[in-house]
């Protein structure tokens, strides 16, 4: 079993994350920082039992296995003990090494609690930051997401023949009674032809495409490919007369 950690405070003893950015102590370091005369694999031992730590929920144990010579492998136990058994485990010691490394665990913590709650500097920020990335990054690989699929559906690039509604209206002389290119009505034009252009997510069809216009706030952006333009130009050249008889009616009215 390959456990991987990341060393985040040196101090008076170092501490780790592991990949769920739980931190944890290394036993063997603790024990040669608190001078313990006792053998470790004997000193470990006797501590865990003593309290009844909880393998997998207080510490976790596991084989480490390190090239000895050309010869054979060594292999060695490993213990690693969240923050709360490490300092129950300084407090059994009962001394003033054990003393002091409880206080700097309690110190620790606090500062860490402190950094998440009122995160004060960008250094800060940029250290949460990372670790949610990491944490939503290890997330994706987990559900097998093919991120660049996804990518390519949101980054769409819009090609220079593609046309906004006010384009069409402007290519129709079709104006608003603010002189304004009446992009509303090729909406309406276009939602009777059938085109989906009421998506608030990306959409693209042989007719039109649906994307975030970041300029805009994020906005849902309809682009009309040229099959859209020139449906919507013979449907509006073949309706004229009755939309403009329509409008001029309630205009009167």
């Amino acid at each position: 079993m390959i456990m991987e950690f990341k060393k985040v405070e040196e101090g008076i003893v170092p501490i780790y994350e592991n990949d769920t950015n739980e931190k944890l102590i290394n036993a063997r370091e603790l024990h040669q920082v608190l001078e313990s005369s006792t053998k470790f694999a004997d000193w470990i031992k006797r501590r865990l039992e003593q309290y009844k730590f909880i393998e997998n929920e207080d510490f976790i144990c596991f084989l480490k296995f390190e090239k000895a010579n050309k010869y054979g492998n060594k292999t060695s136990k490993e213990y690693y003990l969240t923050v709360d058994t490490a300092k129950e485990i300084c407090m059994i010691e009962n001394n003033e090494t054990g003393r002091k490394i409880r206080k700097y665990f309690i110190e620790v913590e606090k500062r860490y609690r402190e950094i998440i709650n009122n995160p004060s500097n960008i250094f800060d920020f940029m250290r949460l930051a990372l670790n949610q990335i990491e944490l939503n990054s290890k997330n994706i690989q987990d559900l097998q997401l093919d991120v660049q699929e996804i990518k390519s559906k949101i980054d769409v690039s819009i090609k220079s023949n593609y046309c906004l509604a006010s384009d069409v209206a402007e290519q129709l002389s079709l104006y608003s009674e603010n002189n304004l290119p009446h992009s509303n009505f090729i909406g309406a034009i276009a939602r009777n032809l059938g085109y989906k252009i009421s998506y608030k997510h990306y959409y693209e069809d042989d007719y039109i495409a649906i994307v975030k216009d970041i300029s805009k706030n994020e906005y849902w952006q309809v682009y009309f490919k040229p099959l859209a333009v020139q449906e919507i130009s013979n449907w509006f050249y073949k309706n004229k007369d009755e939309i403009y008889y329509e409008i001029q009616y309630v205009k009167n009215t």
